[in-house]
């Protein structure tokens, strides 16, 4: 495609708002909530901590990804690569992509040491916060910009304060000179997210300037603003969380990051005595998403951009949700609105994608994964999407690509048009045809409007894939086997030692392709390409039942 059918194609599926507020932003102007901040005079304030959420902020497996003796030693580890800082000097790493300095920038890493700090009383690690805390105030002031101020930094930036702030408050509170640098930093960065609100992008992005504000205005008492932002969030909320319960950027990750995120406004708001059952109803059905897509595996499922080391454990967001609303989840096969499908029997359990990619105007995390699967075997995964990797980096294109699921296209062509970034042109269409519990058809209709019915099947120990062009053309798919396995190919099979044994019918062919079920770390992982016109078959016969 030309570079002006890319360009077409992507914003003609834009909201008129998201161009109008692009070209604002362009134009250095601002894009605010529509009234004033209340002003504060430090010291004299009246301030109300936020609820504690103690299960997600000291989560042991999130706590894991930040070893204290690492912080302790000015060491930094985010998406698997670790840098030496010193807190006083620039925060930025030209060689490392935006990504990892966004995460520098979030301040997830205060949590540990504040548990630390808890757990032993030990003054060093109260020393260490501070230090971090005011090596950022002094080396990002707002009139540098960067990726300190990006709205979405400083959305999770606040949240994360203020989380922090809620544990430390009588400590800080006798260190007056620091009390009184961190009470104005906060203040300064919501008064500035409060005026930089990212319509252009909406979202997930947009999800967290509002959540960050609606904690702001509970924190410094600001009950206009919190009136103001409250209906605006509350109107997200219907639109991004959909009646099954799945965000509508349709990755079980940010699925995951939305859902943390709806516990902490839903329990600050009745943490302060103003509870508002408009947010909790979205609480049931979004923890019974998250659950179903996760419950007993080993990770997450692999599909858009989705990775293993982002969002906090489930097993922290269920017992969240269990303690402050009396919430437990429930397990459920099929998501409708979000087109997900769950097969299962005895030890084994198959996840389908056969729904869109999500809102048309917001493609950013798509994927060419629509019927894509990836197969559990007593929770370990077998057969796997190769996942994200990196946002910003030279393999971005492929982890996006057809090839790298376990899926189909039609005459070697990508489902749909990912380009940049986060950019998705011409794009596929997929809808389910039939549901049984062991049986899914699905149609997917791609860019070029050639479509593909897809059926899988799961009786007993065998997995059945079979793919059928409506008009006999070239079909191609895919199946990626996890790295760990060791494989035996045969003339007619291939045999996964321990699991059992696959067939295809067409013509196929063995690559190494890479595979990354978290950020930042990657391995190869062993791919097989079949190709035959009109139609294919492939299955997976567990031999361990």
């Amino acid at each position: 495609m030309s570079i002006v059918s890319l360009y077409w194609n992507t914003v003609r599926y834009m909201k008129p708002s998201q161009v109008y507020y692009r070209v604002r932003k362009t134009l250095g102007m601002e894009c605010s909530i529509g009234c004033e901040i209340k002003p504060i005079s430090v010291g004299n304030e009246k301030l109300t901590l936020i609820a504690q959420m103690e299960k997600l902020d000291f989560d042991p497996v999130f706590l894991a990804r930040f070893p204290v003796e690492e912080l302790m030693q000015d060491h930094v580890c985010f998406l698997h690569q670790s840098r030496k800082f010193s807190w006083d000097e620039p925060w930025y790493f030209p060689d490392e992509t935006p990504l990892w300095n966004f995460n520098l920038h979030y301040f997830e890493y205060l949590f540990p040491l504040v548990e630390a700090y808890r757990r032993t009383g030990n003054r060093m690690y109260y020393e260490k916060i501070k230090t971090c805390v005011e090596g950022w105030i002094k080396n990002n002031p707002r009139s540098a910009g960067g990726n300190g101020w990006a709205p979405y930094t400083v959305a999770l930036r606040l949240t994360n304060w203020l989380s922090c702030f809620s544990y430390l408050y009588e400590t800080v509170r006798e260190d007056k000179v620091f009390y009184d640098r961190f009470i104005n930093a906060l203040y300064e960065q919501y008064v500035y997210l409060s005026g930089h609100l990212e319509k252009d992008l909406l979202g997930n992005h947009y999800f967290e300037d509002l959540k960050a504000l609606i904690l702001c205005a509970l924190f410094f008492q600001d009950e206009k603003v919190l009136s103001r932002v409250l209906l605006e969030f509350k109107k997200q909320c219907n639109e991004q969380i959909l009646p099954d319960g799945m965000h509508f950027e349709l990755s079980p990750m940010y699925h995951k990051i939305i859902f943390e995120g709806m516990l902490r406004v839903a329990a600050a708001l009745r943490a302060a005595n103003v509870p508002d059952l408009e947010i909790e109803k979205h609480l049931q059905p979004m923890l019974d998403a998250a659950y179903s897509m996760e419950y007993d595996l080993d990770r997450l499922p692999l599909f858009n951009d989705c990775g293993n080391n982002v969002a906090k454990s489930l097993e922290a967001l269920c017992e969240e949700a269990k303690n402050k609303f009396h919430l437990l989840p429930v397990f459920k096969k099929q998501f409708p609105n979000a087109g997900y499908y769950i097969l299962e029997e005895n030890d084994v359990r198959v996840i389908v994608d056969a729904g869109e990619i999500g809102p048309q105007y917001l493609a950013g995390h798509v994927h060419c994964d629509a019927l894509s699967f990836e197969v559990f075997f007593k929770g370990k995964p077998v057969l796997v999407n190769c996942g994200t990797y990196a946002y910003q980096d030279a393999l971005r294109p492929f982890f996006r690509s057809t090839l790298a699921h376990n899926t189909v296209r039609v005459d070697r062509r990508e489902q749909s048009s990912c380009w940049g970034t986060f950019r998705t042109a011409k794009r596929q269409r997929c809808r389910c045809l039939e549901f049984s519990g062991n049986l899914l058809k699905a149609e997917m209709t791609d860019q070029a409007n050639c479509k593909v019915i897809r059926t899988v099947e799961l009786r007993g120990s065998k997995l059945t894939v079979c793919d059928h062009s409506r008009s006999n053309q070239l079909l191609e798919a895919a199946v990626h086997v996890v790295p760990c396995a060791r494989l035996f190919e045969l003339e007619d099979s291939v045999q996964i030692e321990g699991i059992g044994t696959m067939t295809f019918s067409g013509e196929r062919k063995r690559e190494q392709m890479p595979y990354a079920p978290e950020y930042g770390a990657k391995k190869d992982c062993a791919a097989w390409i079949v190709s035959e016109k009109g139609s294919l078959s492939f299955s997976l016969t567990i031999a361990s039942i």
